[in-house]
């Protein structure tokens, strides 16, 4: 899905595709995620997870060696980037959905 979605900061979300996961109605994780912001800076392997409140966004992350931590590769540290973000993400996914339905 190509867009052209301001979200501040002199950022823009030029790209989001969706890729449904297949297990779906058995995962907390909906769908995958791939963001391309300015079409200059691609953020793969972000996912869209039903939690208790709803729809949210979780970013790139790797578990640290011999623990059970997990280090964020990236994410927005701007509180109203990251809300636009997360809005323009959640309503493609929801799209997409829809287009397949």
């Amino acid at each position: 899905m190509s867009d052209n979605i301001d979200i501040g900061n002199g950022l823009r979300l030029t790209e989001i595709r969706i890729w449904p996961t297949r297990d779906a109605h058995v995962s907390r994780v909906k769908a995958m995620a791939t963001l391309t912001f300015n079409d200059t800076l691609r953020v793969n392997q972000c996912r869209i997870i039903e939690g208790a409140k709803g729809f949210f966004l979780s970013y790139p992350s790797q578990q640290k060696l011999g623990s059970n931590d997990w280090i964020p590769l990236c994410f927005p540290v701007n509180r109203s980037v990251s809300d636009a973000i997360q809005t323009a993400v959640i309503a493609a996914y929801t799209t997409a959905l829809e287009m397949h339905a």
